[in-house]
């Protein structure tokens, strides 16, 4: 009788975690995020180790669009619909959203543009809609950008060619926008667009994505690595062997886009090729671009700063963020879990 006793327990047990397990990823993946903040980029507004607290349901909370094996990228992805939202994001917003070029990367930035709104910046000041915008009281300059220009990837490319302390006039993409493809010249900011906006879009037999390889690898073992940092006592041969991994991993994902015919719009050199030539081998859903001549966007897109300009990977590099990537507003920071002196506790609403 106690071991049959026991067995039920046991399984009573088992069951209840099983409830607990599931309603506390339910709460994480529709109410609440949790985030530590791994870079700079927003100092001094929030600090690198800072642990937030994040309302998901302000804007709309947004039904997971993969479902998987937590902080793997094993899993699948699923229809996704978000809810009446509470309101809308405004120009100022602190926002976590997920990454474009990588939506397993979390990010928080500053909301500076919303679907719509004319943005240009001269000598570092920052204009939307004509009318000059405030410097965020903690937010920082410092003596020169220490972003590689390498890296830019961004559907504004065009606009500042490299210079971040002036941007000539640009519109940030909204719903209904119309692209005339006869009128194009920037065609890796519109390819990157499209695609953005839910299409299938292909040079020839060559298919596009915005999931950049470059940042799959940079996050590849960050996890894993970071455990062990706690117990190896050969920081610099760890940090030797997480590079190593990190390049065979970013070759294996290169060699595979490209058996597979898979490029980011990036990689193409489409200055070097005849507009006619584009036009005629450019299909979006499959449907030429000489033949459908025009499209709408069936999105809203935002633009992010970090707050510490000069040193903010955001979407002066990488571009727009579409609507149904946006997860909710940090509304607490409470601890620093890079430092465990006094300013590990570190409770203050984010703003």
């Amino acid at each position: 009788m106690k071991n049959k006793s026991k067995k039920k327990n046991f399984f009573q047990e088992l069951k209840t975690l099983f409830v607990l397990v599931v309603a506390a990823f339910t709460i994480k993946a529709t109410l609440v995020e949790i985030y530590i903040v791994p870079t700079g980029s927003m100092e001094d507004t929030i600090l690198t180790g800072d642990m937030l607290i994040g309302n998901k349901f302000i804007y709309g909370m947004r039904t997971p669009m993969w479902v998987g094996i937590p902080y793997t990228r094993i899993g699948f992805k699923t229809p996704h619909y978000r809810l009446p939202k509470f309101t809308e994001i405004k120009n100022g917003d602190v926002t976590i959203f997920e990454f474009p070029r990588d939506p397993f990367q979390k990010y928080v930035k500053r909301c500076i543009g919303i679907a719509g709104d004319t943005i240009h910046t001269v000598d570092r000041e920052l204009y939307v809609n004509g009318k000059f915008v405030e410097f965020p009281i903690e937010g920082k300059h410092i003596n020169q950008n220490k972003l590689p220009k390498d890296q830019i990837q961004s559907v504004i490319w065009s606009y500042f060619k490299g210079n971040m302390d002036n941007l000539s006039d640009f519109v940030v993409p909204y719903k209904g926008m119309e692209i005339d493809f006869e009128e194009v010249e920037d065609w890796q900011s519109i390819i990157t667009l499209l695609v953005q906006d839910g299409n299938e879009v292909r040079l020839a037999d060559r298919k596009f994505t915005t999931i950049d390889p470059t940042e799959i690898s940079r996050m590849h073992g960050f996890l894993k690595y970071w455990v062990l940092s706690f117990f190896y006592s050969d920081k610099r041969k760890l940090k030797q062997k997480e590079k190593k991994e990190k390049e065979q991993h970013y070759v294996k994902l290169m060699n595979n886009n490209k058996s597979n015919k898979i490029y980011t719009p990036w990689q193409i050199p489409f200055s070097s090729i005849d507009k006619i030539d584009i036009l005629d081998n450019l299909y979006i859903n499959d449907i030429s671009a000489s033949d459908l001549k025009k499209i709408r966007l069936r999105h809203n897109y935002y633009f992010f700063m970090g707050d510490n300009r000069d040193n903010s990977w955001d979407s002066r590099f990488w571009g727009f963020v579409p609507d149904y990537h946006i997860l909710g507003k940090p509304v607490y920071s409470v601890i620093n879990t890079f430092n465990l002196n006094s300013k590990f506790f570190r409770f203050r609403v984010v703003s």
